[in-house]
């Protein structure tokens, strides 16, 4: 089959097209920048522009997105440009190009009524895809992932660092700390994704993909904290609304990844009782923390080894 990986050079994104690859696909990656394909979300927002892109191509997957909006010049980096706009072109032209498989990279906690700006725009893509497909000879899929772990993210880099610390923030005063939430391994949900995209049959639903383990965001730190050698730690209550205000304002500084809207997910918890990371990835998926040290480790053996080379 040939792919097409809108957000190619992403964490997801690219492992997505490192699966896709490694089970024998050709795949194309489409994105601002590091891909084969140029394409900017901010400023496609017409069929035409993912026409010429489709020639071919079985499989597409969008997996753009942001995490907080970017206002510019023109349509900036804002969520109904990224999420609204470019998707329901991009969904228009498959379902023109009579693309086999449309895959749309959606939220853990979209359709639960979380409130903000970031989950909106991925139920008003969602709903663009389904719109754009009722009547395409095509199948679709949406699939919503959990919190996705990768050595060498922002976020995962975030989360170690803050469970480093020697006095961490616990939203909620209450019960600081006992927000929900399943991580899961990018690289496993990309397996997951890679048999999504080769499923025989037609699809035509919502699939999330969680990790196997739910526990409590302070539990999820103190794991991080134990696996980098650290012992107890100040635990500091802070009230939601509080928390809410500083990643509000945080977002006016040049980072990618705290935002009052992932404030609102993380309270609403980011978790599923419909889980199905079993079922595509035929196993076990694999220990979070653990996978996050076991590939720092091995990255920096390779480092060693290229330096006494």
């Amino acid at each position: 089959m040939k792919a097409i990986i809108f957000g190619g050079a992403g964490m997801l994104g690219s492992a997505i097209a490192k699966a896709l690859r490694s089970h024998g696909h050709e795949v194309i990656t489409a994105g601002r920048s590091g891909c084969d394909v140029h394409v900017d979300f901010c400023d496609a927002s017409h069929i035409d522009d993912f026409l010429p892109l489709l020639q071919g191509v079985d499989i597409v997957v969008n997996a753009v997105g942001i995490l907080i909006e970017r206002k510019g010049a023109g349509a900036g980096d804002s969520f109904d440009a990224v999420h609204v706009a470019a998707p329901k072109a991009l969904f228009e032209a498959c379902a023109k190009a009579h693309v086999a498989r449309v895959v749309q990279i959606s939220a853990l906690g979209a359709g639960r009524g979380t409130r903000g700006r970031h989950i909106a725009s991925k139920e008003a893509a969602e709903a663009a895809l389904a719109e754009a497909m009722t009547h395409a000879s095509g199948d679709w899929t949406i699939v919503r992932p959990s919190l996705l772990i990768h050595a060498g993210s922002l976020a995962t880099e975030l989360f170690t660092r803050l469970a480093r610390s020697p006095i961490i923030g616990l939203p909620g005063l209450l019960h600081p700390g006992s927000a929900r939430l399943s991580p899961m391994l990018c690289e496993d949900a990309a397996a997951a994704l890679c048999r999504i995209c080769e499923h025989p049959k037609a699809l035509r639903r919502v699939i999330e993909l969680a990790g196997v383990e739910e526990l409590s965001y302070r539990a999820f730190l103190t794991e991080l904290r134990a696996a980098q050698g650290y012992s107890h730690a100040l635990w500091l209550p802070i009230p939601w609304l509080l928390m809410r205000w500083l990643a509000k304002l945080a977002e006016f500084f040049p980072q990618k990844v705290v935002s009052a809207d992932g404030m609102r997910i993380l309270k609403a918890g980011i978790t599923t009782e419909h889980n199905e990371a079993l079922y595509w990835l035929r196993c076990m998926p694999k220990p979070v923390v653990a996978g996050i040290f076991t590939v720092q480790s091995a990255i920096k053996l390779e480092v060693s080894k290229e330096a006494s080379i």
